[in-house]
């Protein structure tokens, strides 16, 4: 019990360190810009779609 108080006790403290330090950059309604700068910096796209329905 001891050991599991200060495993939570330890993540709640850590938690606010491990934040982004960087902003994501959303490109909106470009895909192929979006496209472009992704393939350059190697990193993934996170395309984002909802419906009102």
């Amino acid at each position: 019990m001891k050991r599991l108080t200060l495993l939570l006790l330890g993540a709640l403290t850590l938690a606010p360190l491990a934040r982004a330090k960087e902003v994501l950059p959303f490109i909106q309604n470009d895909y192929a810009k979006a496209l472009r700068e992704a393939k350059s910096a190697h990193k993934p796209i996170f395309v984002e779609a909802w419906a009102p329905w």
